[in-house]
């Protein structure tokens, strides 16, 4: 998933550790847990393993909502599988091991959506009135209530979603079964394909008596099956496809000192895959076509280069080392490539009341014709007759820009290169002290570049908050205003300009520790530890390159009106 980058098969660990707090100064980059893994190696006999896991729905329970809405117990077969190889290549020198686990998920999920009736694809609006009973009004009585005119347009897309999902389901919308207004739920199992795969390969290599060399590769192609919002529209899945290599080397230079170097690269990719390539178009509290999820990709390579140096001196054990890592973050978004339009009776003079009182006030003057509705019904009301109106209430457009500020054509997708470079040193001291007592004491030192967009496309602003908010408050000691406007300008390398915030060069992690075996079944640990953990790269935005600009048609509830469909921003974007 886009959380985990490499997980390792159950059958290829050899062993693990978690520290859980107080890491030693070897440890870093975060004040969590720290866990080693290690891997299984091939020794001079063929060993391996083949396992199969099997789940089936037969096992499993329908829920409450399906039962009640007639839908059947989702879907549940799970498989998982896989093995592992291992042995010589040439005996005492050079082996192999090789683990693979699959899983294969065939199920299914209850969803339930908002859906307009029949009703409403006939452009009728019905309701409880004051007296309990149903009242229908006709596309032509609606017309007469609103001169704008229902929109057919509307009511024909209404009648393609009545037909094509039909409602089933009553716990959601304003109907029930005895008593059918404009809208219900649709309820449906959502098949959900999962296909995981995992490789784990390992050689190692004994070059001499004093030196050895491993060369590990992880390998990972997956499906997560994503929920459809209709049975017909597309999955969001999320396909994840990373990759790691790792690459050690281990002298034993004398009894004395040994030195461990290791190169990694582990290569983070995913796409979530959205379910439109569009404009959103919805109507609000009724129909909804699409969950508007749009494609996200991004790959993240992360360049690693550790060597550590131990030397024993009498009852200590003196370590040092460094830890490199060259960061990249290359993504493309279409998050705001494309604008958004509902019909919001919020967005209404009145926030939908004129709406239901332009209703109540037809009925009241013809009293043969229909019955005012009831008060427990007008958000209802409101939500049905602005969808049947179906004009845009609420309309927000989002424009992307390339570097030199020219506007890109709806669609764009974003396209970012982030990037940062990590350097750390350590020193650490371990003396056994006691052959039940040992005291451990480092520091390690942690630099990290700030985050840089490397094609220019980064700003920030021209005075800085903590600035902005110093003059702000001696303004205010002096009794005036102070509002000058902040402009982002660019910034960073690729710009020739300083970076986005300062470095910090300060990051001292001071580590001390012990441990007393105070009998056979009792250890005593304590210690403290100091943490600086990085400025992350999901923490930059698009300020800048990126913007929304709402549509607001009127500032007076519809007695004036300022922007129209030919003239959106009459006040610029």
């Amino acid at each position: 998933d886009r959380n985990t980058v490499l997980r390792l098969n159950a059958e290829a660990i050899e062993e693990f550790r978690v520290t859980v707090s107080n890491a030693n100064a070897t440890q870093g980059r975060s004040s969590g847990a720290q866990i080693s893994l290690i891997t299984k190696s091939g020794t001079n006999d063929f060993h391996g393993s083949l396992f199969e896991y099997h789940r089936n729905t037969v096992t499993t329970a329908n829920d409450f909502f399906n039962n009640r809405a007639g839908v059947p117990r989702p879907k549940l077969i799970r498989n998982t599988f896989g093995g592992s190889l291992g042995g010589p290549i040439v005996k005492n020198r050079f082996f192999f091991f090789y683990s693979y686990e699959g899983r294969r998920d065939a199920s299914a999920a209850s969803s339930v959506r908002i859906v307009p009736l029949a009703s409403m694809g006939r452009g009728e609006l019905r309701y409880v009135n004051t007296s309990g009973g149903i009242t229908t009004l006709t596309t032509a009585q609606l017309n007469a209530i609103f001169p704008v005119g229902i929109n057919p347009a509307a009511v024909a897309a209404f009648a393609e979603a009545a037909r094509k999902y039909p409602a089933n389901d009553f716990t959601v919308g304003d109907s029930r079964p005895d008593r059918l207004l404009n809208t219900a739920g649709f309820r449906f199992n959502a098949p959900i394909r999962t296909d995981l795969n995992a490789h784990t390969a390992r050689f190692d290599l004994n070059i001499t008596d004093r030196q050895s060399l491993y060369l590990r590769a992880n390998v990972q192609h997956d499906l997560f099956g994503g929920i459809p919002w209709f049975p017909d529209t597309p999955r969001p899945d999320l396909w994840s496809h990373p990759w790691g290599i790792a690459i050690g080397h281990t002298w034993t230079i004398s009894s004395r000192f040994v030195n461990r170097f290791v190169y990694g690269l582990t290569r983070e990719a995913f796409t979530e895959q959205g379910d439109t390539q569009g404009n959103a178009i919805s109507f609000r509290f009724v129909f909804q076509p699409r969950g508007f999820i749009y494609t996200l990709s991004r790959v993240t390579p992360t360049h690693n280069f550790v060597d550590d140096f131990s030397w024993v001196i009498g009852n200590h054990t003196v370590q040092l080392g460094t830890n490199i890592r060259v960061i990249r973050n290359n993504r493309v978004n279409f998050a705001n490539a494309f604008d958004s339009a509902i019909t919001n009776p919020s967005f209404y003079a009145g926030a939908g009341q004129n709406e239901s009182g332009a209703i109540n006030a037809y009925c009241t003057n013809n009293p043969n014709v229909c019955a005012p509705l009831s008060r427990a019904f007008r958000s209802s009301v409101q939500n049905a007759v602005t969808a049947l109106i179906g004009r845009f209430t609420q309309y927000t457009a989002n424009f992307t820009f390339d570097r030199s500020g020219q506007l890109q054509p709806s669609g764009t997708p974003s396209r970012r290169r982030f990037a940062t470079e990590e350097y750390d040193l350590y020193v650490q001291d371990v003396w056994k002290l006691r052959p039940n007592l040992t005291l451990t004491a480092g520091v390690r030192y942690g630099l990290s570049r700030p985050v840089y967009e490397t094609n220019g496309f980064e700003v920030k602003p021209n005075i800085p908050l903590a600035e902005y908010f110093r003059r702000r408050r001696e303004a205010e000691k002096r009794g005036v205003n102070y509002n000058e406007p902040i402009v982002m300008d660019l910034s960073g390398p690729a710009n020739g300009r300083s970076p986005l915030y300062r470095w910090d060069k300060n990051n001292f992690q001071p580590r001390i520790g012990f441990a007393f075996q105070i009998n056979e079944k009792t250890v005593l640990r304590g210690g403290f530890a100091m943490y600086t953990v990085p400025f992350p790269l999901e923490g930059i935005n698009l300020t800048g390159f990126s913007t929304s600009t709402p549509v607001v048609p009127t500032a007076d509830n519809g007695l004036t009106f300022i922007a129209s469909l030919a003239d959106p921003y009459p006040n610029g974007l």
